[in-house]
């Protein structure tokens, strides 16, 4: 689904909005979909950035944006313009490490690869998004090989591994929390109240760690807990 705004001349203060959702069912409910778009236009009006382009797609965040019909078809107005491409999260355009470093690194198109911009985090670099989605990767690797070392212990001492199943959920949970108390940090630092923080996260769709959302009395004993008032 795509919407476009015809524009003639290059314009380095414009921006083409992408979103992604996974399944059918989500783009149906309208899950996340909505939000993303919501948050992207918001970010764009802060930042004074005219749209010019808005599309939505169904599709996996593993596949590489070069095999993604509607994709190609944010990246060419994007290019013709010669405008960013935003995001709600980085994990809206893809997990996969590759993916993004083709774009901060700027080898996936050459010099006419559009910059990316997080709506998120919209003061990140290029190089600050290419070093987070490093750190992204690193973490995923980690869980799963603290996982997979916990479900071989557990399968030698003969155990059955239902609680190590627990224990994968409860580590996927706490990753969640961490990437939401990341940008939670950033934006306290930026200014923004518990309650404007605790609305970002939400719309961007961070959860807490048993799957609900945030409110302000959260968020603020969360960061007092780690040193932030």
């Amino acid at each position: 689904m795509a919407t476009v705004k015809k524009s003639k001349n290059i314009d380095t203060n414009t921006v083409v909005i992408y979103c992604r959702v996974s399944t059918d069912q989500q783009e149906k409910s309208g899950l996340g979909m909505e939000a993303q778009l919501d948050l992207c236009r918001k970010v764009a009006q802060q930042l004074e950035l005219e749209i010019i382009g808005e599309f939505q797609e169904t599709i996996s965040g593993k596949v590489d944006p070069k095999e993604r019909p509607i994709f190609l078809q944010c990246l060419a107005l994007a290019q013709e313009n010669g405008s960013k491409i935003m995001v709600a999260k980085l994990d809206r355009f893809s997990r996969v490490m590759y993916h993004v470093a083709g774009f901060t690194q700027k080898y996936a198109w050459g010099t006419n690869t559009p910059d990316l911009l997080i709506a998120s985090s919209p003061k990140m670099t290029q190089l600050e998004i290419y070093i987070w989605a490093m750190m992204a990767e690193e973490e995923r690797r980690q869980i799963s090989e603290r996982t997979k070392s916990a479900l071989s212990v557990r399968k030698s001492q003969g155990h059955e591994n239902g609680k190590v199943a627990r224990t994968v959920s409860m580590n996927k949970a706490r990753a969640k929390t961490e990437d939401a108390m990341r940008l939670a940090t950033q934006l306290r630092g930026e200014g923004l109240g518990y309650l404007k923080i605790a609305d970002k996260l939400n719309e961007v769709g961070l959860t807490t760690s048993k799957g609900g959302v945030w409110y302000a009395a959260g968020i603020r004993s969360r960061l007092i807990s780690i040193g932030i008032n």
